[in-house]
């Protein structure tokens, strides 16, 4: 496989996990699917969309960030008219965000399910944020196509169960081992 394929597979893969950890994330109270599985996929997204990262610098900029900032300024400029390389840094904090967040996990898993929901909130409105944008801002096609069905996906799901009453929990349950 060469270069622009593994940068491509590397993001799409990331983002499959993504939408699958969301997924799950909010399918919770309906769907009880062991903490484990939902951390490794978490885990894994965050694993490949490092993977893309590095891909990206090495078989597009050559590791040189000064290229990369200028590929994604001229990229930008063709988008939206407007030259603008800060792009990258966005993507270089959503990966130490997404470290953070799975090293959090796994490091104090008590701590990590007790954290503030506004908290979830930021973490995931960042990454759909960055994702909506790269896939159907800047993309054309069939990724800006696969793009609009994640997000109605997500969409149609947070609807469903938003306005479907959750349901209670028996006291043989624990809290989510």
């Amino acid at each position: 496989m060469d270069g622009p394929l593994i940068t491509a597979w590397t993001i799409r893969i990331a983002l499959l996990a993504l939408l699958a950890s969301l997924l799950l994330r909010m399918a919770w109270p309906w769907w009880q699917v062991a903490e484990r599985t939902r951390r490794v996929v978490w885990t894994t997204g965050c694993l490949v969309f490092l993977a893309h990262i590095a891909a990206g610098m090495h078989f597009y900029h050559h590791w040189d960030h000064g290229h990369a900032y200028e590929a994604t300024a001229q990229q930008t400029e063709d988008t939206l008219g407007i030259r603008f390389g800060g792009g990258i840094y966005v993507n270089h904090l959503m990966a130490i965000v997404w470290v953070g967040d799975v090293l959090w996990w796994w490091l104090a898993p008590a701590s990590y399910r007790q954290r503030s929901p506004r908290w979830e909130q930021i973490i995931v409105g960042f990454f759909l944020f960055i994702a909506f944008n790269g896939l159907v801002v800047f993309k054309e096609g069939g990724l800006r196509i696969a793009g609009i069905l994640g997000f109605s996906v997500l969409a149609i799901t947070w609807l469903a169960l938003h306005f479907v009453t959750k349901p209670a929990r028996s006291l043989a349950e624990t809290s989510d081992p």
